[in-house]
């Protein structure tokens, strides 16, 4: 810009100076008056926040106005157009300049552009911690921090204090009062990188001293109410009560004169009155007390059996080697030689336990309970039981050092190790040899960020990892995780469950442009109710790949959410790998399930999920604004059912290419799912999409070894395509052209028996298809979370219900039956050719002719018109009252974000 300025304006000083020559010459010698150049200069400081001007003179006067363009590292900045200009962070490291355009009262056009500033300095804010919350004890204080620099990358590390002496393990933002604070002055301090890169350490005001509020106490009554026992007044008080205490007792509301001990023997006199016991004290903190007692039973001449009860005593969280004991109480008295104890973990009896202590040595991650039978003192039999509210650890860790020393110490089969909440950042490889489970501690929220390795061996058959949060994070480098699969968390053990974890974003520069979340080999693994969210960096991978080596993995229950990821046009960047090989293990029976999962503005590139194996069940997912499809590519006999697909938003003048589901004729099962809103017009994109594509993948344009494994076999191949429902879709039945680049031609309808005999053999009539009780319909415009954006008849000129351009169909086996279209069009180009099957008027069909589309009006133009109705899950449905009962997916369920992911309980009906 500054050179096309400075040119145009030697272009008009030289045109000015021929015309002054051929008046009077153009030296200095001439009368005329000589221009006298102008220059701009810049005032202010180059700091973020703080304002530059520009100051324009020239001795020859300015009268006019000036135009101001404003210059960063040389670079325009667009919409810097006056003659000051006020920093921002986007300028940050640039030099400013600024360039002023004028013409000066002589008459002369002048262009000036000023020196440069030094590189713009951002402005280094003092943070500001501060704290909340009621300094008592028991009381929570919450502490905050604030920096005009930004903190939204920022990993903070905050300390807590009393009168300036750390507290030990007081490293969260939150910080619990004990009794140990008392009288002291609280302060916490945050160290963290703000994101200008300023390093801070910041202490916040002090609040306190910490005081104590009242726990109230409460009484109870020992002893049963039996004409001569004694009953005994028993006080809890988490404050102490060592005072002097006074009691009264009452019969009926009635103070029992002298009855002013801690114990009374009932007298015969108050048989059929209830008794109570008030006591008043001055507790050890302090603070008066009056308590009253519940009442007992009616006092009675004999005994009276009293329920028990039963608790187990022990500090949370319960660890293997740390004693619980269990205690019961009855009002009837009990001797405890006379109780017989058994515990047990997880509902399974402890053999040899039979005490009242339990040492739960062997019994890492269950949760243990008590029972006990006993006579008590008046000979009445009793039975009670209780358990625990969380399970055992092994061990518990509070930070980074202490997870990776418990790792590293060699941990046993069966050991659990508890995270309480903290951010555990950049640890070194976790490798899990033995049966192992990482789980947060019960009500603590711990957090695993930046680059990460956890592998887990086949050694460690059923390992877990369970409530724990993972953030911006990488594969780590050098890691095994890297060097295998570029991975963050690899299992290869048997029966590894992943479950109720947060996995929230990956970094902006990865390690690996491949990158997946979670890699799977052996068997048996779960990974339910877990969110996915934020992936919005990594440029191919999955969030989850299942080997095709494995077997029958389980992927349920989890939101996978608000995804933004700009590399959506890489067909290698997936939510889900099903299977992954091209080889012969892709023929085998891998048995995985992915189903009752909600897919949520989750963006992947062109395949959502590649499926590359053999009896994968995809069922029951409810799938809304997706990029791409279901692509069945190597292997065979893999169900997709009851799946709801919905695009709600369009995507003119993008390469998106949703699809509902992409099949391989080989022997596939694609039944009662719902699809509406697919807009793309690729050759490969629709609602259902029949595809030879995955046949042209080896050299030569052949299929790979799998697929061709599938051919060689002796399984029945037809498909299996019934009672799905395509609404508002552009393609919504595809029988695709395209091929692989291994192909000597590129397109399907381009292939001959003479130049890809092979490829030809296997797209000519090959398919074998069940096309059944299907429905279609465009122009729905009720809803687009229920029907997909709205398609009306005359939006595209691709609005085809069949796209057919290749003679994929074996006329001879397959049926097509039972089907009700209402589109715009019935087949590609509208007309009918050699190559189509006309299905309009046979078997049950539906009249699949032009001008079908609902917001046409078809009954009124003479067409059969659509019964539809809305189902209780919202969805749109054939009338089951009405001739096309039969077309169309029923009876599913719309899963909503609330029902899956960390923290959900949902259970499907089905399941």
């Amino acid at each position: 810009m500054k050179l096309e300025i400075q040119t145009i304006m030697k272009r008009k000083v030289l045109t000015l100076c021929t015309i002054a020559m051929a008046l009077a010459g153009c030296g200095g010698a001439s009368d005329n008056n000589p221009n006298t150049r102008g220059s701009v200069t810049l005032q202010g400081t180059p700091t973020t926040g703080q304002t530059l001007t520009a100051t324009v003179s020239d001795p020859d006067g300015i009268s006019g106005s000036v135009t101001y363009i404003w210059y960063a590292d040389g670079e325009r900045i667009e919409g810097a157009s006056q003659s000051s200009f006020l920093l921002t962070d986007a300028q940050i490291g640039a030099a400013i300049s600024v360039q002023a355009l004028y013409t000066d009262d002589e008459g002369i056009n002048e262009s000036h552009i000023s020196s440069a500033t030094s590189g713009v300095a951002a402005i280094p804010f003092a943070g500001l911690v501060s704290v909340t919350g009621e300094a008592v004890v028991g009381g929570q204080l919450n502490a905050s921090l604030s920096d005009d620099n930004g903190i939204e990358s920022a990993t903070v590390a905050w300390q807590w204090y009393a009168d300036d002496e750390a507290i030990a393990d007081a490293v969260q933002s939150t910080l619990d009062l004990q009794e140990e604070q008392f009288g002291t002055l609280i302060t916490v301090s945050a160290s963290y990188t703000d994101d200008r890169g300023f390093d801070e350490a910041v202490v916040s005001d002090p609040v306190g001293p910490v005081s104590r509020v009242n726990s109230q106490g409460a009484v109870t009554i020992s002893g049963t109410p039996t004409v001569g026992n004694t009953l005994s007044a028993e006080i809890d008080d988490a404050d102490g009560a060592s005072g002097e205490i006074s009691y009264q007792w009452y019969a009926d509301d009635v103070a029992i004169e002298g009855a002013t001990e801690s114990t009374y023997v009932v007298e015969e006199s108050l048989i059929g009155s209830v008794i109570t016991v008030l006591v008043s004290y001055v507790d050890d903190n302090g603070f008066t007390e009056e308590n009253l007692s519940d009442p007992t039973i009616e006092v009675a001449s004999v005994a009276v059996d009293e329920a028990g009860s039963i608790v187990i005593l022990g500090t949370k969280p319960y660890l293997a080697d740390a004693v619980l004991t269990a205690v019961i109480t009855d009002n009837n008295g009990v001797d405890s030689a006379n109780v017989s104890y058994t515990w047990m973990a997880d509902g399974a009896v402890i053999a040899g336990a039979q005490g009242n202590t339990l040492t739960p040595i062997n019994q890492a991650g269950t949760v243990i309970s008590v029972s006990a039978s006993y006579v008590d003192n008046d000979g009445f039999s009793d039975s009670v039981e209780a358990n625990l509210d969380s399970v055992i650890y092994s061990k518990v860790v509070t930070d980074a050092d202490g997870l990776l020393a418990a790792v590293n110490g060699g941990l046993a089969d069966g050991s659990v190790v508890g995270l309480n909440t903290n951010v555990y950042s950049d640890l070194d490889e976790i490798s899990l040899s033995s049966t192992v489970q990482l789980r947060a501690v019960e009500e603590q929220m711990p957090v695993i960020s930046g680059e990460l390795c956890i592998h887990v061996a086949a050694t460690a058959a059923g390992s877990r990892i369970n409530g724990i949060t993972f953030t911006d994070i990488d594969t780590k480098a050098g890691s095994f995780c890297e060097t295998e699969e570029q991975a963050v968390i690899y299992s290869e053990a048997d029966n590894f469950i992943f479950s109720q974890n947060t996995l929230s974003g990956d970094q902006a520069a990865l390690n690996e442009s491949t990158h997946h979340w979670l890699m799977l080999k052996g068997s048996g693994a779960v990974i339910e109710r877990n969110t996915f969210t934020g992936r919005n960096n990594a440029e191919k991978g999955a969030v989850i790949k299942l080997a095709s080596a494995g077997s029958d993995h389980l992927i349920q229950y989890n939101l996978f959410s608000n995804s933004d990821n700009p590399n959506f046009d890489d067909s290698s960047l997936l939510l889900l790998n099903v299977g992954s090989t091209t080889g012969t293990d892709s023929a085998e029976n891998s048995g995985f399930t992915i189903r009752y999962n909600r897919i949520d503005n989750f963006v992947t590139g062109r395949r959502l999920m590649r499926v590359q194996t053999s009896g994968a069940t995809i069922h029951g997912n409810t799938i809304i604004d997706a990029n791409g499809g279901i692509s069945l590519e190597d292997g065979g006999f893999n169900t997709v059912t009851d799946n709801i697909i919905i695009r709600t938003t369009d995507i003119a003048g993008s390469d998106d290419r949703p699809s509902g589901v992409l099949i391989t004729p080989l022997g596939h099962t694609v039944e009662n799912n719902y699809i509406a809103g697919i807009r793309s017009t690729n050759k490969e994109a629709g609602g259902l999409v029949f595809t030879p594509n995955p046949f042209s993948q080896a050299d030569g344009g052949v299929p790979n070894s799998g697929n061709q494994a599938i051919l060689d076999g002796t399984g029945d191949l037809t498909l299996s395509v019934k009672n799905n429902t395509v609404l508002n879709s552009i393609q919504p039945i595809v029988f695709s052209t395209e091929i692989g680049s291994r192909a000597p031609v590129g397109d399907c309808d381009e292939l001959t028996a003479d130049n890809s005999p092979v490829l030809y053999s296997l797209t000519k009539n090959f398919f074998v298809i069940d096309f059944d009780a299907n429905l279609i319909a465009n122009g729905l415009n009720n809803d687009p979370l229920a029907q997909g954006l709205f398609l009306p008849f005359d939006a595209s000129s691709s609005d085809h219900t069949f796209e057919y351009d290749c003679d994929l169909i074996n006329h001879d086996q397959s049926f097509f039956s039972n089907n009700f279209g209402f589109s715009d069009s019935y087949a590609s180009g509208d007309v009918e050719d050699e190559y189509w099957v006309d299905i309009r008027n046979m078997n049950g069909n539906g009249q699949f002719d032009t001008d079908g589309a609902v917001d046409q009006d078809p009954g009124a133009n003479g067409k059969e018109a659509p019964d539809l109705i809305t189902a209780s899950n919202t969805l749109t449905e054939t009338n089951p009252d009405g001739a096309q009962a039969i077309a169309g997916a029923k009876g599913l369920h719309y899963i909503q974000a609330t029902e899956v992911g960390a923290g959900s309980t949902w259970v499907a009906q089905d399941d």
